[in-house]
């Protein structure tokens, strides 16, 4: 494990510290996706915490220790970063994302300064989807509400990335809009949605050398999946079979019971 772990750049300069305050937090309760606040522009606030959650239950559930080294795929303002970041091994957080913003308002509110230097999670900011610039081999990928805004292009492009950085026997955990629509465009589209029917996004993973699975697990607006490389396919199916279990179907009512009811994307409007 050691010998895939090298030296990427981290966060160098120091974070500000959140002294004790016994106002009310700034949560961004009402605001919409994609607001110029760091828990509204990742998704909807108020499911700021559920969503964080169930992503990181589905990676317990898939395996997932202390030891392992993880890629939170547009991690934005660390929804599960925060919860993943305390959880492994120093240095074994690797995080992307564009928006350099969103780390350090989540950085200074969420986690603070002094577990940002014990627990050492290293971040690169860019917006090609480039895993190999950590220059480290993933035993997970996670992409929750990442592919649901890129068009089959970027799509393609970030798959291929996945592939590039899985390590041996390593997964990627992503959620898909599952529906018919209009892909005329390229690229990014946020904070609209861009759908997939389930066999439309198997034969993209194909072709980047992906196979997929899809996944019994809660989510309130999309899909999740797993896919590995077709090496590593007969683990990946098994995996995703092991995972629908009674236990996803409890998760599954609680998610119901607390979150919202699962809407349909709307282009103009996106929902995380």
């Amino acid at each position: 494990m050691k010998d895939r772990l090298r030296r990427p750049l981290r966060i160098a300069r120091s974070l500000p510290v959140v002294g004790n305050s016994f106002r009310k937090p700034d949560l961004g309760r009402g605001l919409g996706p994609g607001a110029a606040h760091y828990r509204a522009y990742v998704g909807p606030p108020e499911d700021y915490d559920l969503i964080g959650g169930i992503q990181v239950g589905l990676l317990l559930a898939a395996g997932l220790r202390e030891r392992h080294i993880l890629a939170d795929l547009g991690c934005g303002s660390l929804r599960a970063g925060r919860l993943l970041i305390p959880y492994l091994a120093p240095g074994h957080y690797f995080g992307l994302e564009p928006n350099r913003w969103l780390i350090e308002e989540a950085a200074t509110r969420e986690l603070g300064a002094d577990l940002f230097r014990q627990r050492k999670p290293v971040f690169l900011h860019t917006n090609d989807f480039g895993l190999y610039r950590f220059g480290v081999e993933f035993d997970y990928v996670l992409a929750q509400s990442i592919f649901s805004h890129t068009f089959p292009d970027l799509l393609m492009t970030a798959l291929r990335r996945v592939e590039e950085a899985l390590a041996p026997g390593g997964f990627l955990l992503a959620t898909y809009f599952d529906g018919e629509g209009p892909r005329e465009r390229s690229g990014w589209l946020y904070p609209g949605c861009v759908t997939y029917t389930w066999a439309e996004l198997c034969e993209i993973l194909d072709r980047c050398g992906l196979a997929g699975y899809p996944i019994d697990w809660p989510h309130p607006y999309q899909q999740w999946f797993l896919a590995a490389r077709h090496i590593d396919g007969a683990a990946a199916a098994a995996l995703a079979t092991a995972i629908r279990s009674p236990r996803a179907d409890a998760l599954r009512r609680v998610g119901q019971a607390v979150g919202p009811t699962r809407i349909e994307p709307d282009p103009g409007v996106g929902v995380q």
